[in-house]
């Protein structure tokens, strides 16, 4: 078994090329790709590669070259100054859209190193789906290609670990200065009431331009442009004048965190949201950061499950969002895929389903079993124990497929499910296989009268996959291994006819004649009451089967109809009592 499921890893690993590490892996990669310049020179030289592959090579292998030159440095940003004692609003302003612009970056690389680790999965999935041969020209391509992104990957890795430690940092700063602003409330309200008129204005316009431009009595092209630049203005227009009224509703924010008044920020935070919205796609990504953070500085200072952050739209898609990042973060990356929360969630609640539909399944079967639909028990286990094997199998593989594990993958936990199996559960394979085998070849049967020794004979009261329960004479239910059956030695009395000839072993003194004891012992069986058949063909008979010094072994040979049931045992027994007891008066 062991030596089949190590020939199955072998072969599954031999016909897909693997990841060369050495294109991105150790401290000088120069010389591995000084090898790659030289084989696709060669290649060129003798022709054999399409002049298309070759230059896909060719810039890929400057491509890689070129990034593993540069050096890791990352974007400079301006630090967060505070350390005055009486901050200004306008000054903590201009602190906190540094902080964004910081974020930003940071949320610009997790996305690129998200979409690196998308790739690196697909080329991954493509190079092992590939078998390595001289007719396949892409191999060294995809190579590169995969050994680009992963050193891509290791630089913004890098990079985000640096860029968090900063960002941590000044966040810290930031914060602990937010008691030592002086806020203006009144003055922020008055630009806001002052802003909020040209607001309605410019909505007014761009409504008016809108159902101009829409309007089908309107066929001009030139007019259309005319219509396009003023439309342009007025959201130029609107930016300008909405983000006024934003620094002014972020400082009121501030000051509302300031004297740690939830509800108020947190309204407040709606309005900003609401305003958000009316910006051009440029301007929405900085502010909508802004947004986040000021939501950061109120978790650190309110508990995000308390009324006020429930009661509010803006609370509840902070908590909602919470949540999602909380599932949606990667926990750990395996053969290139990100795994998260949702993931495993994922396959777990593809498991638990296809649990319940297989034990559906086991049920509905044992339910024709109780109708004496499927007549025989152990039919009926085999239905329901193979149904339900192959349901939950099935479901496992579908989960797999599910969080997006390629096929190369499975295969290989596949095999190391087979390892696992072969190692820890081989007397389990072995009673299941050897009970498919008595299954297909019915060397025993449910009621067969067998005899696996002197002290287990009984009949067969039931059968399964794993074991045959055996009923005794003395109504005792033994349970065996189903190897037992086909490693050692046992009788089927039933297998054949009812008919059978016993073998009852006995001995007797040396100094007794031979007929003597054949003519007692027959004339007993003669005059006694224990059931046997006498024919010409089938009659009775004492023989000798061994003689030493002291005694003589014999053996009566006995027809008997086991038919309507039989106790060997005892049956036995009785002959043996008889044997005993004409011996006895010979002796005497």
């Amino acid at each position: 078994m062991q030596k089949l499921i190590f020939l199955f890893l072998i072969i599954t690993s031999s016909f897909s090329a693997e990841i060369n590490k050495a294109l991105y892996e150790g401290d000088n990669l120069y010389i591995q790709f000084q090898k790659i310049e030289k084989d696709i020179n060669s290649s060129i030289a003798q022709k054999f590669k399409n002049p298309e592959v070759i230059s896909l090579e060719t810039s890929t292998l400057k491509k890689l070259k070129q990034l593993y030159a540069v050096k890791d440095e990352i974007r400079v940003f301006e630090t967060v100054t505070l350390s005055k004692k009486n901050i200004t609003e306008q000054e903590y302003l201009a602190a906190l859209f540094l902080l964004s612009d910081l974020q930003q970056e940071i949320k610009r690389l997790q996305n690129k190193k998200k979409d690196i680790q998308e790739k690196l999965f697909l080329l991954k999935d493509d190079i092992q789906n590939t078998v390595p041969n001289e007719s396949n020209h892409s191999l060294l391509a995809q190579q590169m290609q995969y050994a680009f992104y992963k050193l891509s990957q290791d630089k913004i890795s890098k990079s985000l670990k640096l860029y968090l430690k900063l960002f941590k940092n000044e966040f810290k700063l930031f914060e602990a200065a937010l008691s030592r602003v002086n806020f203006k409330e009144l003055s922020s309200k008055k630009i806001i009431k002052n802003v909020d008129s040209k607001i309605s204005s410019l909505k007014d316009k761009n409504l008016l331009l809108s159902i101009d431009k829409d309007s089908e009595a309107l066929t001009d092209e030139k007019a259309q442009k005319i219509i396009i630049k003023k439309e342009k203005k007025i959201q130029e227009e609107t930016d300008i004048t909405i983000i006024k009224k934003l620094h002014a509703e972020i400082l009121l924010s501030l000051k509302w965190l300031k004297e740690e008044k939830q509800e108020p920020f947190l309204y407040a935070i709606e309005i900003i949201e609401n305003d958000i919205r009316l910006l051009s796609e440029k301007e929405k990504v900085k502010f909508s950061s802004i947004a986040e953070l000021l939501l950061t500085l109120e978790e650190n200072r309110f508990d995000t499950s308390s009324a006020a952050m429930a009661s509010t739209q803006i609370g509840l898609k902070y908590i909602t969002n919470s949540a999602l990042n909380v599932i949606n973060k990667t926990l750990f990356v395996y053969e290139e895929k990100a795994f998260s929360l949702k993931t495993i969630l994922t396959f777990i609640i593809f498991i638990i389903i296809g649990s319940i539909i297989a034990k559906i399944y086991k049920n509905i079967v044992d339910m024709f079993r109780k109708s004496n639909r499927i007549k025989s028990l152990s039919i009926a286990r085999m239905i329901a124990n193979s149904g339900y094997y192959l349901i939950i199998l099935s479901t496992f593989f579908f989960a797999l497929q599910s969080i997006g594990l390629n096929l190369h993958t499975i295969f290989i936990i596949i095999g190391a499910i087979l390892v696992w199996i072969a190692l820890g559960l081989q007397g389990f394979i072995s009673n299941y296989a050897m009970g498919i085998l008595m299954k297909i070849d019915r060397s025993i049967r449910i009621g067969d009268l067998v005899e696996l020794n002197s002290d287990i004979i009984g009949t067969v009261d039931d059968m399964d996959f794993r074991s045959v329960t055996i009923l005794t004479g003395d109504q005792t239910r033994i349970t065996i291994p189903n190897s037992k059956f086909i490693s050692e030695t046992f009788i089927n009395h039933s297998l054949e006819d009812h008919i059978k000839r016993f073998h009852i072993h006995f001995s007797a003194d040396n100094r007794i004649d031979n007929d003597v004891v054949q003519k007692v012992v027959l004339e007993a069986l003669k005059e006694s009451n224990i059931p046997y058949i006498d024919t010409d063909e089938k009659n009775p008979k004492v023989i000798i089967i061994d003689v030493n010094r002291k005694i003589v072994r014999y053996s009566l040979l006995v027809w008997i109809d086991q038919h309507g049931g039989y106790d060997i045992p005892v049956e036995k027994s009785a002959f043996l009592a008889l044997i005993h007891l004409s011996l006895k008066k010979v002796a005497l």
